[in-house]
């Protein structure tokens, strides 16, 4: 009977712990051994499967974004008409961002909370990955009729910059006004503008 907790647990184990201390006192400030502590492991447990602290704030920062563009894709390929999807999108976005600090810091860029050189590639990445299913839910209002005809790469790219530059100023506390006020007229005023009469 094996005694050692298997591998993929050991690894999530690692991951939840990371997340907590750097939510706590962010990624600059968290030491391999504070995190091997709050695991309940041995340090080189945590060396048998990461590289070091960067390579595991990295992998978080990606386990996060690629988890959360699986679930918008799964959200396009939904019945519901392209405005709802959006609408659907803002809120599913508001939430990722609000539940996970680590990778708000990223987004925000804030330094205390992130490790910058790791999280720029991996955040460039994301908002490229982001655009896919943003193009293809205009293209899908497009065929539908609930959205007029327009160009749909600078859309899904004004969208994407426009949103996200909002969400995460809120979300970190910068903005000034509430975050539901706020995705209520961006929802309202991007869809005024693209929908069709």
């Amino acid at each position: 009977m094996k005694s050692m907790i298997a591998e993929p647990e050991t690894r999530q184990k690692i991951l939840f712990a990371a997340a907590e201390q750097f939510r706590l006192v962010g990624p600059r400030k968290t030491s391999m051994q504070q995190i091997a502590r709050h695991a309940g492991l041995a340090r080189a447990t945590l060396y048998l499967h990461f590289s070091g602290k960067k390579a595991l704030y990295g992998t978080l920062l990606e386990e996060v974004t690629q988890s959360f563009v699986d679930e918008v894709k799964e959200l396009v390929k939904s019945q519901k008409s392209a405005p709802r999807k959006f609408k659907d999108m803002v809120q599913l976005t508001a939430a990722t961002y609000a539940s996970n600090p680590v990778l708000l810091a990223a987004l925000s860029g804030d330094s205390e909370f992130s490790i910058e050189h790791v999280a720029t590639p991996i955040m460039t990445a994301y908002g490229e990955a982001i655009l896919g299913p943003l193009r293809e839910m205009l293209t899908q209002g497009i065929a539908e009729s609930s959205i007029r005809k327009i160009d749909v790469d600078r859309t899904a790219y004004l969208i994407y910059e426009l949103g996200n530059h909002l969400l995460v100023k809120e979300l970190a506390g910068q903005g000034t006004f509430r975050l539901d006020e706020i995705l209520d007229t961006m929802d309202d005023m991007v869809f005024n503008g693209i929908k069709h009469d």
